[in-house]
């Protein structure tokens, strides 16, 4: 007979030699497929096992890579209300361009948690499962209303505020995944481009995006159509990724390697290839006023004289500022 306790200890299991040198993702990949077939945790100790097991993947899953995690809303977030208060968003409009097919409300959600009046959420895809993106918005929901900085930062906001904020959604109903729970006229998801926008002329009072414009063929197109929605003295916050995308995959060593091809098609490995200094200019062309542009830390990385001299034209010839720059978050307020 087990001494009293024993089913429910913690365990610290140790590395098996045998699954040692399988690769973690693997491992993951055959968990979740055993547990998709319907194989679940049948004693005491298994089930203290798998709960340990739950805690260890949220803790390790709390990275920005994870479009679910509390610290992708938070780096997301804090450069934004650097410059936006929570009061600034008093009945505004937002506009989240990009905003994904995985996780296509939180950052809605969260922006009208803080005040906003209205969301449109836009991307050219579907929602994958709308189940998992509404369950998001409950757990987004219990961050703020239970240590609101872990998203904000230094900012806060009471959880009476939050709660009434979020009128017309129903909490409950967004735990179980249950899109009746989102307010009607509130959040609303659109599939569309952003050259064929469905909002009218200046109805949004921010918009924001994030690895959007980089991806565009027809930016002039899809400044201009911005410029129609936004309200003068309207913001837009635009975190643009100048890099070579190939390098994500480990197909190029340099951010900078498509600046290299001597091609004319607007896009190069899915990519336009406009500098930061273009997208300035192509702003300011379009009725924006370029406020902030941040480009320090990891938006910047060192370019060797070497390097730049295998660069086509007209990239060879540019600031070398704005094409060290692979990647920037832009300020810019209509005029």
């Amino acid at each position: 007979m087990a001494s009293p306790g024993a089913l429910h200890r913690l365990v610290r299991p140790l590395l098996r030699d045998d699954l040692g040198r399988v690769p973690l993702v693997d491992l993951s990949t055959e968990l979740l497929a055993r547990l998709a077939s319907g194989q679940r945790y049948q004693t005491n100790e298994q089930a203290v096992l798998g709960q340990q097991l739950n805690e260890s993947l949220a803790a390790a899953l709390d990275v920005h890579e994870n479009r679910f995690a509390a610290s992708r809303y938070a780096d997301l977030l804090r450069p934004i209300l650097g410059r936006m208060k929570p009061a600034d968003l008093t009945g505004a409009t937002i506009v989240d361009l990009g905003c994904g097919s995985l996780n296509p409300f939180g950052f809605s959600f969260v922006m009208l948690a803080l005040g906003a009046e209205r969301a449109y959420p836009i991307d050219l895809e579907q929602v994958q499962d709308t189940a998992v993106a509404v369950r998001a918005l409950a757990t987004a929901a219990s961050w703020l209303l239970l240590d609101a900085r872990r998203v904000l930062g230094t900012e806060t906001i009471a959880p009476e505020a939050v709660l009434k904020n979020l009128r017309g959604f129903q909490l409950p109903l967004l735990a179980a995944g249950d899109p009746a729970g989102l307010a009607s006229g509130r959040l609303m998801h659109r599939v569309e481009s952003v050259y064929d926008l469905s909002l009218g002329d200046e109805e949004a009072d921010a918009v924001f995006s994030v690895s959007v414009f980089e991806h565009v063929d027809r930016v002039d197109d899809a400044l201009e159509s911005l410029r129609r929605i936004t309200k003068r003295g309207g913001v837009g916050n635009h975190v643009i990724d100048f890099s070579d995308h190939r390098i994500y995959a480990g197909q190029v060593t340099s951010p900078f390697e498509f600046l290299k091809i001597d091609s004319h098609e607007p896009l190069v490995y899915g990519s336009n290839r406009i500098r930061c200094d273009e997208f300035c200019q192509l702003f300011e062309r379009h009725g924006f006023a370029v406020e902030a542009v941040h480009t320090a830390g990891p938006y910047t990385v060192a370019l060797s004289d070497d390097e730049r001299a295998q660069f086509v034209e007209p990239y060879r010839s540019m600031r070398r500022e704005s094409l060290a720059a692979v990647g920037a978050r832009i300020v810019v307020r209509r005029r």
